[in-house]
Parts: C-alpha cells; sequence; structure tokens
C-alpha cells in the first residue's frame, strides 16, 4: 500500500514582508517553523516563484533554500515550482545543484511554465512562447546535470561547450516535478516519467487527471 508523506507549501504573501521591521525577521521566523515541521515529521517544504506580483515574495528561492537547509537536517526543499521561461537554464541548474550539494540530497526540483501574462510582460518575456521555452529549459538543465560539457541550438537558447559545475548531490539528479493542469502537461509529465504536482480540485477532476497520467 502506498504511504501517504505530508508537507507544506509556503506562499509568502506581500503583507506579511510589508508590515515587518525587515524581510529577515519575516525569513527567520519561517525557518524556525520549518525547523518544527521537521520535528513533527513533515516529510516536505516547499516555496512557490513569482515575480512582479504579491504572491510568493520568495523571488530568489536558492538563495532562500540553502539558508533552510543549513538550519535543517531531514524534511525535503523545494519550490513548486520555479518558473523556467524566467531563468538561463543553465544558471538554474547550476543553482538547483549547489542547493542539492548544501542540502546533501533533499532538493525537489519543481517547475512550471507560468500561467500570469503581467509577470512576464514586466519582464519583456513573451508569454505565448512560455510552454516551449519551458520544455526547452528543462531538456538544458538536465543535460547540465548529466553531460560534462553542454552544446544546445535550440529555438530560445544556444549553447556551445558550457562546463556546468557543480553536479546535483542526488544521482542522476533531483526528483523533477511539473506542475500539471491542462491534458497536455499531464502527458508531458507523464511521458517523460516526471512527477505531477497538482492543486486541490473537486474529487472527480483529481480521479480524471490521475487516471490520465497513469
Amino acid at each position: 500500500m502506498a504511504k501517504l508523506k505530508f508537507g507544506l507549501w509556503d506562499g509568502f504573501e506581500a503583507q506579511e514582508i510589508a508590515s515587518a521591521p525587515t524581510p529577515v525577521d519575516v525569513y527567520d521566523r519561517h525557518i524556525s517553523e520549518v525547523q518544527m515541521a521537521e520535528e513533527l515529521g513533515y516529510e516536505y517544504y516547499f516555496i512557490i516563484e513569482h515575480q512582479n506580483t504579491p504572491i510568493g515574495h520568495i523571488t530568489s528561492p536558492s538563495v532562500y533554500l540553502s539558508a533552510v537547509a543549513q538550519r535543517t537536517s531531514k524534511i525535503r526543499l523545494g519550490t513548486m515550482v520555479n518558473l523556467l521561461p524566467y531563468h538561463s537554464p543553465i544558471r538554474l541548474a547550476q543553482d538547483a545543484a549547489m542547493l542539492d550539494q548544501l542540502s546533501r540530497g533533499r532538493l525537489e526540483f519543481g517547475t512550471g511554465r507560468g500561467g500570469s501574462e503581467h509577470e512576464f510582460r514586466r519582464w519583456g518575456l513573451p508569454f505565448h512562447d512560455r510552454t516551449g521555452m519551458a520544455h526547452e529549459a528543462l531538456e538544458i538543465i538536465i543535460k547540465a546535470w548529466t553531460e560534462d560539457t553542454v552544446s544546445h541550438d535550440g529555438e530560445f537558447w544556444k549553447l556551445e561547450d558550457a562546463l556546468p559545475v557543480p553536479k546535483p548531490y542526488q544521482k542522476p539528479h533531483p526528483p523533477i516535478w511539473i506542475a500539471c493542469h491542462s491534458p497536455e502537461t499531464i502527458e508531458y509529465a507523464a511521458r517523460n516519467n516526471y512527477n505531477a504536482a497538482q492543486n486541490l480540485d473537486i474529487d472527480s477532476v483529481i480521479a480524471e487527471k490521475f487516471e490520465l497520467y497513469r
């Protein structure tokens, strides 16, 4: 029988940051809560990446989770999700691998393509290309984790003999999660044997999505 594991998802609302004397006071409070969750036996701790929005004011997830990693020892850590089109994939691959090293193999790598057009517009990114960007970025990230050199000639990124270091602590790489809402994304996750991350929904919808994934 499958074992049910529990985790925390931490939203970091803008109002909480704005009302604190300094942001570090909020970070410290949340890290203390992660330590408590670890003591209580929680398996996972996730944050979310958003940019240019009141939601999820951890705009540098790897920096924050590196601090969490140094003050915990067992709980698994991750960003649910890293918005792949926002990042240089080789840079994100290195940041994630370093976090996996610093946490001694506790990273869960959550990925998504983004869903809010205004977040893309403020950074001058092409919202309607986000699916292609996300798929191409993840392809590069996996190469960076598993190959000594990375060359890539794609639609959105071009690399020539890049030398990504370090490699992840976990082999061949940390578990990969895909934020799945549409049937197309669920099929993409299943086809590549990635974990599927879901929002809560009514039972019949969740059952339909799980059946599609299977």
